[in-house]
Protein backbone atom coordinates (compact mmCIF):
# COMPACT_ATOMS: atom_id res chain seq x y z
CA UNK A 1 0.00 0.00 0.00
CA UNK A 2 1.54 3.37 -0.97
CA UNK A 3 1.88 6.31 1.40
CA UNK A 4 -0.80 7.61 0.11
CA UNK A 5 -2.89 4.91 0.42
CA UNK A 6 -2.55 4.69 3.80
CA UNK A 7 -2.90 7.95 4.89
CA UNK A 8 -6.29 8.04 2.92
CA UNK A 9 -7.31 4.82 4.71
CA UNK A 10 -6.11 6.16 7.90
CA UNK A 11 -7.53 9.61 7.44
CA UNK A 12 -11.00 8.03 6.62
CA UNK A 13 -10.64 5.54 8.86
CA UNK A 14 -9.86 7.72 12.27
CA UNK A 15 -12.59 10.20 11.75
CA UNK A 16 -13.02 13.78 11.51
CA UNK A 17 -10.89 15.61 13.81
CA UNK A 18 -10.88 18.91 12.81
CA UNK A 19 -13.18 21.93 13.71
CA UNK A 20 -16.69 21.93 11.53
CA UNK A 21 -16.84 23.17 7.78
CA UNK A 22 -17.91 26.80 7.72
CA UNK A 23 -20.29 27.61 6.15
CA UNK A 24 -21.86 23.91 5.13
CA UNK A 25 -24.98 24.30 7.01
CA UNK A 26 -27.37 21.45 5.51
CA UNK A 27 -25.34 19.97 2.93
CA UNK A 28 -26.38 23.55 0.45
CA UNK A 29 -22.40 24.15 -0.12
CA UNK A 30 -18.83 23.05 0.57
CA UNK A 31 -17.89 19.33 0.34
CA UNK A 32 -21.43 18.26 1.61
CA UNK A 33 -22.42 19.56 -1.18
CA UNK A 34 -20.32 17.75 -3.25
CA UNK A 35 -21.06 14.57 -1.79
CA UNK A 36 -25.16 15.39 -2.26
CA UNK A 37 -24.19 16.43 -5.59
CA UNK A 38 -22.58 13.20 -6.16
CA UNK A 39 -24.77 11.01 -4.78
CA UNK A 40 -27.62 12.94 -6.96
CA UNK A 41 -25.46 11.88 -10.15
CA UNK A 42 -25.64 8.47 -9.25
CA UNK A 43 -29.66 8.26 -8.64
CA UNK A 44 -29.97 10.30 -11.82
CA UNK A 45 -27.51 7.58 -14.40
CA UNK A 46 -25.11 10.47 -14.81
CA UNK A 47 -21.86 8.81 -15.26
CA UNK A 48 -20.23 12.01 -16.79
CA UNK A 49 -20.87 13.67 -13.80
CA UNK A 50 -19.78 10.86 -11.56
CA UNK A 51 -16.16 10.92 -12.64
CA UNK A 52 -16.51 15.41 -12.59
CA UNK A 53 -16.84 14.63 -8.76
CA UNK A 54 -13.33 13.15 -8.35
CA UNK A 55 -10.03 13.91 -7.87
CA UNK A 56 -7.04 12.46 -10.22
CA UNK A 57 -5.27 9.54 -8.22
CA UNK A 58 -8.24 9.21 -5.87
CA UNK A 59 -8.95 6.36 -4.00
CA UNK A 60 -12.11 3.72 -3.44
CA UNK A 61 -11.43 1.78 -0.14
CA UNK A 62 -13.18 -1.56 -0.29
CA UNK A 63 -13.32 -3.03 3.17
CA UNK A 64 -15.17 -6.30 2.29
CA UNK A 65 -16.88 -7.88 -1.08
CA UNK A 66 -19.77 -5.74 -2.47
CA UNK A 67 -21.56 -8.98 -3.89
CA UNK A 68 -22.71 -11.98 -1.60
CA UNK A 69 -20.25 -14.99 -2.75
CA UNK A 70 -17.43 -13.16 -4.43
CA UNK A 71 -13.80 -12.91 -2.84
CA UNK A 72 -12.24 -9.95 -1.62
CA UNK A 73 -10.40 -7.87 -4.54
CA UNK A 74 -8.34 -5.80 -2.65
CA UNK A 75 -8.97 -3.07 0.13
CA UNK A 76 -7.93 -0.39 -2.56
CA UNK A 77 -8.83 0.54 -6.14
CA UNK A 78 -8.80 3.54 -8.07
CA UNK A 79 -11.90 6.00 -7.14
CA UNK A 80 -12.87 7.17 -11.19
CA UNK A 81 -12.06 3.61 -12.41
CA UNK A 82 -14.09 2.15 -9.80
CA UNK A 83 -17.16 3.80 -10.50
CA UNK A 84 -16.54 3.78 -14.17
CA UNK A 85 -16.66 -0.06 -13.85
CA UNK A 86 -19.49 -0.27 -11.19
CA UNK A 87 -22.05 2.50 -12.40
CA UNK A 88 -22.93 0.87 -16.10
CA UNK A 89 -23.21 -2.43 -13.91
CA UNK A 90 -25.65 -0.91 -11.60
CA UNK A 91 -27.84 1.04 -14.23
CA UNK A 92 -28.05 -1.89 -16.25
CA UNK A 93 -29.32 -4.20 -13.75
CA UNK A 94 -31.80 -1.45 -12.17
CA UNK A 95 -34.56 -0.28 -13.64
CA UNK A 96 -34.19 2.48 -10.59
CA UNK A 97 -31.74 3.26 -7.96
CA UNK A 98 -32.35 6.15 -5.89
CA UNK A 99 -29.55 7.39 -3.29
CA UNK A 100 -30.23 9.48 -0.68
CA UNK A 101 -27.41 11.09 1.59
CA UNK A 102 -27.92 12.40 4.86
CA UNK A 103 -24.37 14.17 5.83
CA UNK A 104 -23.92 12.76 9.49
CA UNK A 105 -20.89 15.24 9.72
CA UNK A 106 -18.88 17.74 7.80
CA UNK A 107 -15.23 18.71 8.82
CA UNK A 108 -12.67 20.98 7.32
CA UNK A 109 -9.28 21.58 8.13
CA UNK A 110 -7.29 23.85 5.38
CA UNK A 111 -8.14 22.57 1.78
CA UNK A 112 -8.65 19.13 3.16
CA UNK A 113 -12.63 18.05 4.44
CA UNK A 114 -14.09 15.21 5.54
CA UNK A 115 -17.86 14.09 5.00
CA UNK A 116 -19.82 11.10 6.96
CA UNK A 117 -22.76 10.48 5.29
CA UNK A 118 -25.33 7.94 5.75
CA UNK A 119 -26.89 6.55 2.67
CA UNK A 120 -30.42 5.11 2.17
CA UNK A 121 -30.78 3.23 -1.34
CA UNK A 122 -34.09 2.39 -3.20
CA UNK A 123 -33.34 -0.40 -5.57
CA UNK A 124 -35.91 -1.71 -8.12
CA UNK A 125 -34.04 -4.66 -10.40
CA UNK A 126 -34.79 -5.11 -13.76
CA UNK A 127 -37.72 -6.85 -15.12
CA UNK A 128 -39.49 -6.31 -11.10
CA UNK A 129 -41.21 -4.46 -9.39
CA UNK A 130 -40.31 -5.25 -6.02
CA UNK A 131 -38.33 -2.67 -4.50
CA UNK A 132 -35.56 -2.83 -1.65
CA UNK A 133 -33.88 -0.51 0.86
CA UNK A 134 -30.48 -0.11 2.27
CA UNK A 135 -28.75 2.22 4.64
CA UNK A 136 -24.78 2.08 5.14
CA UNK A 137 -22.55 4.69 6.37
CA UNK A 138 -20.12 6.43 3.47
CA UNK A 139 -16.98 8.54 4.79
CA UNK A 140 -15.98 10.86 1.70
CA UNK A 141 -12.15 12.88 2.09
CA UNK A 142 -12.24 15.59 0.08
CA UNK A 143 -9.63 18.13 -1.25
CA UNK A 144 -10.54 21.94 -1.96
CA UNK A 145 -9.36 23.18 -5.78
CA UNK A 146 -9.84 25.45 -8.00
CA UNK A 147 -12.59 23.92 -9.56
CA UNK A 148 -14.72 23.08 -6.30
CA UNK A 149 -14.45 20.62 -3.80
CA UNK A 150 -13.04 17.01 -5.13
CA UNK A 151 -13.57 13.62 -3.96
CA UNK A 152 -9.84 11.90 -3.41
CA UNK A 153 -11.35 8.97 -1.10
CA UNK A 154 -14.22 6.94 -0.05
CA UNK A 155 -14.74 4.10 1.99
CA UNK A 156 -18.35 2.22 3.34
CA UNK A 157 -19.80 -0.16 5.54
CA UNK A 158 -22.55 -1.18 2.78
CA UNK A 159 -23.39 -4.16 3.00
CA UNK A 160 -23.12 -7.45 0.75
CA UNK A 161 -25.71 -7.27 -2.12
CA UNK A 162 -26.20 -9.29 -5.23
CA UNK A 163 -26.85 -6.66 -7.79
CA UNK A 164 -25.69 -7.37 -10.97
CA UNK A 165 -25.17 -11.38 -10.24
CA UNK A 166 -28.02 -12.65 -11.91
CA UNK A 167 -27.04 -10.89 -14.80
CA UNK A 168 -23.44 -12.11 -15.47
CA UNK A 169 -24.80 -15.37 -14.10
CA UNK A 170 -26.82 -15.68 -17.14
CA UNK A 171 -24.34 -14.91 -19.81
Amino acid sequence: MSRLQHALLVGCLCGPIALPALPDVNGTQGPAAAVMSFNQAITNRKIDQLADHFMGGGVQFTLRPSHKGLAPQGVTSALHQHWATVAPVLFAATSSYVRRAEILDSRVEGEIATVWARISTETVLAGSTEKSSESFTEVYLLLDTPSGWKIVGIADNRPADDIGLAASDES
